[in-house]
């Protein structure tokens, strides 16, 4: 069976970190890729999520900062270079790999989220919170009782918001513009208080927990890595017996 348009998109959807920062993405496009998001599904369509739209150079460069420290202390302190080298197994040429591991040790991966020329940055930086309270404000009864009797409030929150991020990369890359989500800058407690200050997001009722940004990339990128197929990640009825395409009778 061919793929119709929309699985074209979904596969070929790469995260891009290069972008042409002397192309702006217009305010009619950003506005387009909210609105699909804002289509995601929700529990009781509860909506429990906010944007921020973030033009602001200085504000960029500051959440880039973040990303770019935690990046530095994750993979270039806490975490053993054969670790690292075991996630990039994928990579086959020894020098793509050396390199993409001095991206990550030193933080490089991340300086798009700064959205400066001499980084190929970012012209458009998306901040996603989402509502703590989410389970039960809508109802009377179950108001304040997430957590309790089997009910978990925030995950609710944070799954919908998810597909909301999903819904505009998807949207962005059906429309010709890049994009890259990203979450190590909202990782640490102290970044999330530090971000939230910044942009004005009440905190802790909403609490931000993904970044997109968005721009046109300098350069198609066709390559990723490797994806596993349904034989490998998906099983009929019972853990562990695969699900094949027609033989599941």
């Amino acid at each position: 069976m061919e793929d119709n348009e929309t699985i074209e998109v979904i596969k070929n959807r790469r995260a891009i970190r290069d972008y042409q920062t002397s192309k702006d993405v217009p305010d009619e496009l950003v506005h387009k890729i909210l609105e699909a998001g804002g289509y995601a599904p929700s529990a009781e369509n509860q909506q429990p999520w906010r944007i921020v739209v973030v033009r602001d150079k200085e504000k960029q460069r500051f959440i880039g900062q973040r990303a770019v420290n935690r990046t530095i202390e994750l993979f270039g302190r806490a975490t053993p270079r054969e670790e690292l080298e075991r996630r990039l197994s994928y990579i086959q040429s020894k020098a793509s790999l050396e390199r993409t591991i001095d991206i990550l040790i030193t933080g490089k991966r991340f300086e798009y989220i700064k959205g400066e020329p001499e980084t190929n940055g970012a012209p458009v930086l998306l901040v996603l919170a989402v509502d703590q309270t989410h389970v039960g404000n809508s109802q009377p009864t179950l108001r304040g009782t997430g957590g309790v009797y089997g009910w978990s409030g925030p995950r609710h929150a944070v799954i919908a918001g998810s597909m909301m991020m999903e819904n505009m990369a998807l949207a962005a890359a059906s429309l010709g513009i890049g994009s890259c989500v990203s979450s190590v800058q909202l990782d640490h407690f102290d970044d999330v208080g530090a971000i939230s200050e910044l942009l004005g997001i009440p905190f802790p009722h909403w609490v931000p927990i993904l970044c997109l940004t968005l721009g046109y990339p300098i350069a198609e990128r066709t390559l990723g890595p490797p994806r596993q197929g349904p034989e490998e990640i998906a099983f009929l009825d019972t853990w562990g017996k695969p699900f094949t395409v027609g033989g599941n009778k």
